[in-house]
């Protein structure tokens, strides 16, 4: 099986520091690969199995999270919310 992994997940998997991997279904047939790295940035990819976004993974050399079973990623994505900080970013209404 040869897993195409996108150019923008390998560079974040390569520059970024300490970067972890949570795997989650988006679809009926889908999954989401996301990479978070220390500083709460994040960068996601798209995969049509389980088994190739965890190959993904595998190859780019990053711990992999089935789900969000451990909340230190959760706080660790939302460490970097320019939206709830005063003077950041705002959502449209």
């Amino acid at each position: 099986m040869t897993i195409r992994i996108p150019a923008e997940l390998r560079s974040f998997a390569t520059l970024q520091p300490d970067v972890e991997a949570v795997l989650q279904r988006c679809g009926a047939a889908t999954y989401d690969l996301l990479l978070i790295d220390l500083d709460g940035n994040w960068v996601r990819g798209v995969f049509p199995s389980e088994d190739e976004a965890a190959a993904a993974a595998d190859l780019l050399g990053v711990p992999l999270h089935h789900g969000w079973d451990d909340d230190r990623l959760a706080r660790r994505m939302g460490k970097n919310d320019p939206w709830n900080e005063p003077g950041g970013r705002r959502r449209a209404l």
